[in-house]
């Protein structure tokens, strides 16, 4: 089955929605910095050797050395009580609790039989992770607690044809990957291909609760895959580099700055 969302990504004419932003904090954020929110809405910064925490408020809360993870290329928050920090140029990755601690061991990719890990995501299933291989084409569940318990997609970039994955996210019981030919794969948690949707010109993508979210343009679009609608608002920043969304509130990343708003569709 495909999904061509290339007609309400063009036709801007039938899109809706209330322009109703209000601001709630911004960050100063420099051009190598790492972010990401949890769910509560609070917010995590990576910025070379440290990592810092804010709560919903804007408030810092706690600040970590991280000088030997490494660069950071992703946070990933598990729940709200730990998050995982993720090193491609180490290959590993490390889980914190909420003050920011060590809260187990750091995992060497190399050590566990994998080629070049390029994305992780965080499973709802509890202790679960998915890898990305790049150089083995391979997609991975890794069970944390029993690393020899494990499923896989073998010749995922075959599988797809597709050259490059971009993106890597679980969210609804489905697994999705977005690639460089601007295509989002939709599987369920067995590694079966259910969907592909086509996201022609895509500047920024964010999918949580089964909603997908789309920047084109200067226009934020959101899809509800419940009952087949979209709506759309101009967004209120422009040159929009990474964008999140967890319930009504925004975050949009330019070159050296993260705004923080909040929306009510």
């Amino acid at each position: 089955m495909r999904t061509i969302f290339a007609l309400f990504l063009l036709i801007t004419s039938m899109s809706f929605g209330q322009e109703d932003w209000k601001l709630i904090a911004k960050y100063e954020l420099k051009e190598q910095s790492v972010w990401q929110s949890d769910l509560m809405g609070n917010l995590y910064i990576a910025d070379k050797d440290l990592l810092v925490k804010y709560d919903t408020a804007g408030v810092k809360q706690f600040s970590q050395s991280i000088k030997s993870k490494g660069r950071i290329d992703a946070i990933l928050p598990i729940n709200t009580m730990k998050i995982l920090l993720f090193s491609s140029q180490q290959q590993t990755f490390t889980i914190f609790d909420n003050t920011l601690s060590e809260a187990n061991k750091t995992y060497d990719l190399s050590s566990m039989n994998f080629g070049y890990v390029t994305h992780l995501a965080v499973s709802n299933q509890p202790n679960k992770v998915w890898i990305y291989d790049q150089l083995n084409s391979k997609l991975v569940l890794l069970d944390l607690g029993r690393s020899n318990q494990q499923q896989e997609v073998e010749n995922v970039r075959g599988l797809l044809n597709s050259t490059e994955i971009e993106w890597v996210k679980e969210d609804g019981n489905q697994l999705y990957l977005f690639d460089g030919a601007e295509k989002l794969y939709v599987f369920d948690l067995y590694g079966s291909l259910l969907n592909i949707i086509e996201l022609p010109d895509t500047e920024g993508l964010e999918i949580n609760e089964k909603e997908i979210f789309v920047i084109k343009k200067g226009e934020v679009y959101r899809w509800r895959s419940e009952d087949k609608t979209f709506e759309s608002v101009k967004a209120p920043v422009s040159d929009i580099l990474e964008f999140q969304w967890v319930n009504t509130t925004f975050f949009f990343r330019s070159k050296n700055e993260l705004s923080k708003f909040r929306l009510y569709f």
